[in-house]
């Protein structure tokens, strides 16, 4: 949890908001009792500094979000949004999303969302991408019969390569993307004139 270069609100936030805010590893398999109320429940995985997973939750109380992030930085600015803004409906877990998702239950998710995830750009790295057809399998399994997959990246390669995945998987059907907020990576990226593109898909098994 201390990678990264921490300020001292964010360590903070890791030593004393972390047991409020995290999903304990009891709870990965029935999420839904991390919360106060049981409601549609959003995972995000790789929420970066976690600041447009926190303005989803302020905007949608009616909802549940779970955040999955590896780097400790951002898992502490998470927490501290959270706090400033009383949310009872948000949690994180420290893990990526291969240690996360196996561990959720089947059918347990409204939305699943990954924003701007490492396109790693050098072809002998693409196998590392994380949106495959491995990937959707899973995706698949832990969403419930017309949850939602929302994709963006700001890499037309890695969009092509995302769109065809799920154009040929059996399990989902294109739809038209949720709005979201605009994260800071995205206005980083269209300033530098970055194309971002937004990609849906709803389970139809």
């Amino acid at each position: 949890m201390r990678q990264g270069r921490l300020s001292k609100g964010q360590r903070r936030a890791l030593d004393e908001l972390y047991p409020r805010y995290a999903l304990s590893d009891e709870q990965w398999s029935q999420p839904q009792f991390g919360f106060p109320r049981l409601q549609p429940l959003t995972l995000e995985i790789g929420f970066g500094m976690g600041d447009s997973l926190v303005q989803m939750a302020v905007d949608a109380p009616e909802q549940n979000f779970l955040g999955a992030e590896v780097h400790g930085p951002g898992v502490g600015h998470l927490m501290l949004k959270a706090e400033q803004q009383a949310l009872t409906n948000i949690k994180v877990i420290n893990g990526d999303a291969w240690s996360v998702l196996p561990e959720l239950p089947d059918n347990g998710l409204s939305v699943l969302q990954v924003f701007f995830p490492d396109p790693w750009h050098k072809k002998k790295h693409h196998k590392r991408r994380l949106v495959n057809q491995e990937f959707l399998d899973c995706v698949a399994n832990k969403l419930m019969l017309g949850g939602c997959l929302h994709l963006a990246t700001d890499w037309v390669p890695y969009a092509e390569v995302m769109q065809e995945a799920l154009q040929t998987h059996p399990a989902f059907e294109f739809s038209d993307p949720p709005r979201r907020p605009i994260t800071k990576y995205e206005q980083r990226g269209r300033r530098l004139g970055h194309e971002v593109t937004d990609i849906a898909a709803r389970t139809r098994r």
